[in-house]
């Protein structure tokens, strides 16, 4: 964990996982870059559209019996709809992501190292689409995706643009930063999301989760909860 002051209100800021690089200060909403040893503003982040999730920044809660806390969150819209993604800290100081969309809630890390030849072929592929290059038309799902010895199959692949941010992330996600997304699921409840945003591309694994497994706690205020 390191503490910085904001430096447009002063505020504490803190980051609790080393490799955050990003953050929107809950005071000013001043949106925060840290370096090595300072963090400076990029700009103000506009009031998150509300919905009624029942998770919130501090939100804990376990996967694997481990303990996690959500530290930070995209909030992300497409052409259907909007959905969340909570970037999660273990107990063990990995990294990870809680995807909330519609009642259906998956986990999943990001791949570490150099990505599969497959995720590459993927990106390759679905780019057309964000640049609007030529091909752009015969995107489509369907095809299949060998990630750590497993087969998923591409079932959606969707333009998203990030509608606003809080907390802490480990990337700068500025209100609309547009990327590509293809979602891909095994036989056996594999998940995996391939996220592109034109200068760099990841690749998140996990799995879907009921809500009840979580055993989420320090959940939003809600009536009906």
């Amino acid at each position: 964990m390191r503490k910085f002051d904001c430096p447009s209100c002063g505020a504490e800021l803190i980051f609790r996982s080393a490799q955050s690089v990003y953050a929107v200060c809950a005071y000013c909403q001043s949106m925060v870059v840290r370096t090595d040893v300072d963090v400076r503003s990029i700009g103000v982040m506009a009031a998150l559209p509300d919905d009624m999730s029942p998770l919130q920044l501090g939100s804990g809660g376990y996967f694997e019996d481990q303990p996690f806390t959500l530290i930070g969150r995209l909030k992300i819209g497409w052409r259907d709809g909007l959905w969340n993604e909570w970037h999660l800290l273990m107990a063990d100081g990995r990294r990870g992501w809680i995807g909330e969309a519609q009642g259906s809630f998956s986990i999943s890390f990001e791949l570490e190292g150099a990505l599969p030849r497959d995720v590459t072929q993927t990106f390759e592929y679905c780019l057309p689409l964000l640049m609007g290059g030529e091909g752009a038309d015969e995107v489509r799902p369907g095809f299949t995706v060998e990630l750590g010895g497993t087969t998923l199959r591409a079932v959606d692949i969707k333009l998203a643009t990030c509608l606003g941010s809080e907390g802490e992330l480990p990337f700068t996600a500025p209100k609309g930063r547009r990327t590509v997304a293809v979602d891909c699921i095994g036989k056996e409840g594999e998940f995996a999301t391939l996220d592109h945003d034109g200068r760099e591309g990841r690749a998140y694994v996990g799995r879907y989760v009921e809500w009840d497994d979580f055993r989420f706690t320090n959940l939003r205020p809600l009536e009906g909860w």
